[in-house]
């Protein structure tokens, strides 16, 4: 499952650590991300989509990237029309994030492929 911008659920240690029952992940991420300012139970995360998701992490909660992408109603950053333009993607991707670069370049290339070979609707 990937999220919206991305990001692969089944790397993510917030993830791993709920569909585990992992509370020492989840104390590790909670000492790792965010300053601390949630706690373990709070990075309880099944992924952050779909847009319902009901046991998503305090700090996905408020992610730009996702909110963005559901008031657009896209699956994710890649299938958006202001992806080339969009500041936010480039932000979260830049520098140690090489595979999520990788991943999203791949699939905004997918997408606008099968842009091309989809006859428009009507």
């Amino acid at each position: 499952m990937l999220g919206y911008c991305g990001i692969n659920c089944d790397e993510c240690a917030a993830y791993k650590g709920t569909v585990n029952t992992d509370v020492g992940l989840l104390e590790k991420v909670a000492g790792s991300y965010g300053d601390g300012t949630f706690s373990a139970p709070d990075w309880v995360c099944l992924g952050c989509t779909p847009a319902d998701q009901g046991f998503l992490a305090k700090d996905c909660a408020t992610c730009k990237i996702r909110n963005c992408a559901i008031e657009k109603k896209v699956q994710n950053c890649a299938a958006c029309d202001t992806y080339e333009s969009c500041q936010m993607p480039k932000d979260l991707i830049k520098g140690e994030h090489e595979a999520l670069c990788k991943r999203m370049e791949w699939l905004r290339e997918r997408f606008l492929t099968l842009q091309t070979e989809r006859p428009a609707a009507g």
